[in-house]
């Protein structure tokens, strides 16, 4: 998944691990660490940042929409005009 982890914690018997994990292949995961934990693990996420794609990872997608940067067909379609 492209993940990176800092060494697990122990607090009792408890383990809480901190990483960076981009969110294109981790959509899932919470689903998957509930069902290899019996659902006694939690994940929390928060955003981070933004990083460079790997080069082997297409992260293309079509653009849905107006262009933004053709002014006169945005300022249209947000009137409604289109």
């Amino acid at each position: 998944m492209r993940a990176t982890f800092e060494t697990p914690l122990l607090h009792g018997d408890r383990m809480t691990i901190h990483g960076r994990i981009p969110v294109a292949t981790s959509l899932d995961y919470s689903v998957k660490l509930g069902s290899l934990t019996k659902g006694r693990a939690s994940l929390s996420t928060l955003f981070d940042g933004y990083e460079e794609c790997p080069p082997d990872v297409k992260a293309e997608r079509k653009r849905r929409g107006v262009n933004p940067l053709d002014t006169a067909k945005y300022i249209l379609s947000i009137r409604n005009a289109l």
